[in-house]
Formats: C-alpha cells, structure tokens, sequence
C-alpha cells in the first residue's frame, strides 16, 4: 500500500534525477544511462500508483519532538499509547457509521475486526508508523469501514487543531462522546510527550505542529460533553425518513423533544412505519439519547437529542 509520504518521495526523487540528467548529458554518457534506468523504474511505478483503486485504510502516523532520538528511535511507552488511541479512534468511528456505537461498554467482537490496522511498515526521517488494514489484500469495489473511518479521524484532528476555532465548535454538537473521549486522550498523549505528528493518507495530509499540538489540547480541556441516554413514552408529532428528524412529545410533562434519528433505526424500518400510517398520534415509547455539549468560551451549552429506538406500547 502508498501513502502520501511514499508518493511524494518517489517524485521529488524522479525530479531529482531529470535534473541530474540535464546537466550531466554528453558530459557523462555512462552515467547517463544509469540515471536514465532509475528515472524509467521510477516513472513506471509512480504510474502503477496513479492507476491503483485502493479501497482498504492506509495511514501513515509520523512523530516528532522529545519522544523521537533522531531518525532511529522513539520512546515505546510514548508510540504503544499513541497507536492504541489512534487504533481505537478508528474503532469508535467503524461502530458510530455502523450505529453500533453503545454509549456505554465494549464494542462488539465484529467491529474490532473491520477496524483492525496492522503496522506493516516504518517511516525514517522523523519517526513513524505505516498502518494497514487487517486482511488489505482483499481489494473490494467500494471502501471499506476502516478506510471510511481513517478519513473521519483525520478531519477530526484537523478540526480540533485548526486556526479557525468555530471548525470544532461546528463538530462538538455531532461528535459522539464516546470519540470525543479518545479524541481527548489522543491529543493529551502527544501534549505530554511534546510530539508533533505527521499523518498521511494515500492522497493527502496532515501536519500537526507544536503550536497545533497545543491548540487542540486546550481546545479539548476545556470542553466537557455529557451524554445519557431516556426511555419515554408519548406522542410521535412527527418523523422525517429523508432528514432523519423527529418531533415527540413526553406523556408525562408535554415537553416537546426534537432531534435527529440515530443511524441504527433504518431507513426501511422509518419509510415503513410512515407509509403504514403509524407516525403521527399517542402509544410510542422512544429511546432518546440527549447530549449536552459546554462549550470552550464557558459562557454557553448545547443541547441536541439523538432518536435511538421506536417502539408501538
């Protein structure tokens, strides 16, 4: 598998070597031809990449900063901590797409295994990691979770770290808290450590420098999320398959609750109950999860709901 690193690398090398061959020509025929060979292998890979469809995650995580020795070495309790938060943001991301994201407890055997990344390779200059997905040799025809997942969790961290701060004040009122713990804890791994990290992916990239580093983790310090998760029963006013929205209303107190609806209920299971009629009126017990999100500023908090299950009592 390439990542961007690797493709970067091998053209800033081809460029080198037509610039060699420019200014040696006739002077050293010989050489030339050697040059030349090395040029030819290296344009004949670069479009072996180009024309690649790669449908498998592949992700390449450099650090820098104190736990780094040089090009060589780096701290193993530092990398063990770093990989097993980045691991299991990608976890948490493959269960949250799959709706099987529990808000509390183990994730499933099953999600674990479509997660799994392998470290197949190792990247010098800085210090770093190449992973892949567990099993990369069986090419599919769309992505896989684990791919769909690598491109969640870099945004994530360009989010969290970028100069415009209402970037993450945009994701907080969507982010699982169960990813935005992992998220924490990743960020707080590489501020400890004063690390930098480098990820690439197999056509961009990613640069976390210190100031971005320091950033996010006063960013995510200062954010608290609370989340749990009601069963009421009530009136369903309303429910939007395509937006997936909903509008319910509590049989014990007539409050309103409005949000959206989780990825685990259906489309066909909300097209059905809409199409057969039994949307609107009393009789409903719901499963709500509602997330509470004080913001960075400290001066204000959000709340949102999440409709979880749907059930006729």
């Amino acid at each position: 598998m390439v990542t961007k690193i690797h493709r970067d690398a091998l053209r800033s090398e081809a460029a080198s070597l037509r610039a060699l061959l420019e200014r040696s020509g006739a002077r050293d025929p010989l050489g030339s031809i050697s040059l030349r060979q090395r040029l030819d292998a290296l344009e004949a890979e670069l479009a072996e990449i180009e024309g690649q469809q790669l449908n498998v995650a592949n992700v390449a995580l450099v650090f820098d900063g104190e736990p780094v020795r040089g090009s060589s070495a780096i701290d193993a309790d530092f990398a063990g901590k770093a990989l097993q938060d980045y691991q299991e943001l990608i976890a948490k991301h493959v269960a949250a797409d799959g709706g099987q994201l529990a808000e509390r407890g183990p994730l499933p055997i099953g999600i674990h295994e479509r997660a799994r990344m392998n470290v197949t390779a190792l990247v010098h200059g800085s210090f770093g990691f190449v992973l892949e997905e567990d099993a990369a040799d069986q090419l599919g025809m769309f992505e896989s979770p684990a791919q769909k997942a690598v491109r969640s969790v870099t945004d994530l961290l360009h989010e969290v770290a970028a100069a415009d701060g209402n970037l993450f004040e945009a994701k907080l009122d969507d982010i699982d808290i169960r990813i935005f713990q992992t998220l924490k804890r990743f960020i707080g791994t590489l501020h400890k450590a004063r690390s930098t990290l480098r990820l690439a992916e197999e056509q961009r990239e990613l640069k976390l420098d210190s100031l971005s580093v320091t950033r996010a983790y006063e960013r995510v310090s200062q954010v608290e999320v609370e989340e749990f998760d009601e069963v009421v029963e009530g009136e369903l006013l309303g429910l939007v398959p395509i937006q997936r929205r909903f509008d319910f209303r509590r049989g014990d107190n007539g409050d309103v609750l409005q949000g959206r609806v989780a990825p685990n209920l259906s489309a066909d299971y909300l097209e059905r109950i809409e199409r057969e009629g039994l949307v609107a009126g009393a009789g409903w017990r719901a499963t709500i999860r509602t997330k509470t999100v004080h913001h960075p500023d400290g001066r204000h908090s959000k709340v949102s709901r999440i409709l979880i299950d749907l059930v006729r009592v």
